[in-house]
């Protein structure tokens, strides 16, 4: 019998009976200890394990602010479907995530592989670690909206498409020790003011674009020594607009960092700005 279907069966017993009820809080209250769903094991695919976490998070059980995990094992996972993303359209093979604290991990790069990408707005937060992701129809990765947080942890965004990641409208992300390279655009594009970006110890290289491509007010900030931008199609680092702020903190050196770009390895137009700062940022 399904996961879903155990849950499903335990939730609905309850009005039965006394006894009923006490087993499926039993139950419950075991798998709310460890609040988490294994692919293939518990889910056909990623989009029914979206569904489940849905679900579960609908339970009178659930405390806000739990952490749900899905863990993936070893293989191929491919998303199905399409979502529209903010300035883009509609694009195939992308899968909204569903709801809050949702934690995605894999078995680590080149084990755990994903075929598509994820969207996350409307303030929700996810943590994705231990994969890699390829969109050929479009994005690794979009994060969109004040509130909206994601974080990324050894993971490779490769062969999109467009962009490996796309941060915008305020959203925050943090990536550390990721990969972003071989995309059809930028490895990272960033946009707009109160958009926040930190990649620590991360690498965007061999993209057709840019390696980093901050605009409209965007704040990127660099940090670790393994942080290199590298053999991009066009700029290694690109700002555009006015309050756009690409920093590059000590120990990452900016002039050794990006190298190799085939246009320019720094680019500044309408005011922007891609600084060293002396001091790493807490």
């Amino acid at each position: 019998m399904s996961f879903l279907t155990v849950r499903e069966q335990a939730v609905s017993v309850r009005g039965v009976s006394h006894f009923f009820r006490e087993c499926s809080d039993v139950y419950m209250e075991k798998f709310w200890s460890e609040p988490i769903i294994h692919l293939p094991q518990d889910a056909s695919s990623l989009a029914r394990a979206m569904e489940m976490c849905q679900y579960l998070m609908e339970q009178e059980e659930y405390v806000e602010g739990t952490t749900m995990v899905v863990v993936l094992g070893s293989g191929v996972y491919k998303v199905v479907g399409s979502c529209v993303v903010p300035g883009l359209g509609m694009l195939q093979k992308l899968l909204s995530i569903p709801c809050n604290n949702l934690s995605i991990v894999g078995q680590g790069e080149g084990e755990t592989i994903v075929h598509g990408g994820f969207v996350v707005e409307n303030g929700r937060k996810l943590h994705v670690a231990g994969l890699t992701m390829k969109s050929s129809s479009g994005i690794g990765l979009v994060a969109s909206g004040a509130g909206t947080k994601v974080i990324l942890k050894n993971v490779t965004m490769e062969e999109c498409l467009i962009y490996g990641v796309s941060v915008r409208d305020g959203a925050k992300f943090v990536a550390t020790g990721c990969h972003f390279h071989q995309n059809g655009g930028s490895g990272v594009s960033v946009a707009d003011s109160t958009t926040t970006v930190r990649l620590t110890n991360c690498t965007s290289h061999h993209n057709k674009y840019d390696g980093v491509r901050a605009f409209s007010g965007a704040v990127v900030d660099l940090m670790g020594e393994g942080t290199s931008v590298h053999d991009n199609e066009r700029h290694g680092l690109y700002a555009c607009h006015r309050g756009t702020t690409i920093n590059v903190y000590q120990p990452c050196v900016l002039n050794d960092m990006s190298h190799g770009n085939k246009e320019q390895n720094i680019e500044m137009v309408g005011g922007s700005t891609v600084q060293q700062k002396d001091k790493s940022k807490k």
